[in-house]
């Protein structure tokens, strides 16, 4: 049997029945809070190739690492939630920031790395996420 003769089931890919209704939930918070931190560190970065204002350096890395430790103390409850996402957003904006010299130098050697390195990944996270 030949592997390419086989029939996909293509409404088997969105059909989520077997999973819990609560863990449908989680994976929601999870993709959702996983798609803010790529927002927001791409908004760090832009804000460090345009604006050069906040410089990447040891004061973005002690500024993300202070708050992922912040983030690890902080207790997980439903009072701190908004409080924990604020941590990650502001430790994604450090990393965003932290990535600005690279990004630059990518872009002084090959600027079509960038764009090519987005594709591959987003291809690549939808193939695992299905």
């Amino acid at each position: 049997m030949n592997i390419f003769d086989r029939k996909i089931n293509f409404d088997a890919l969105l059909k989520f029945s077997h999973i819990t209704p609560s863990t449908q939930q989680h994976l929601k918070k999870v993709y959702a809070s996983f798609a803010l931190c790529m927002f927001v560190a791409a908004a760090g970065a832009y804000v460090h190739m345009v604006t050069h204002f906040i410089q990447a350096g040891l004061l973005s890395a002690l500024g993300s690492l202070i708050l992922m430790i912040w983030l690890m103390a902080t207790p997980h409850s439903h009072e701190t939630e908004q409080k924990r996402l604020g941590l990650l957003a502001g430790f994604a904006f450090l990393t965003g920031v932290g990535l600005g010299p690279a990004l630059e130098f990518c872009i002084a050697v090959n600027p079509s790395i960038l764009p090519t390195a987005f594709m591959g990944t987003a291809m690549i996270f939808t193939c695992f996420t299905l």
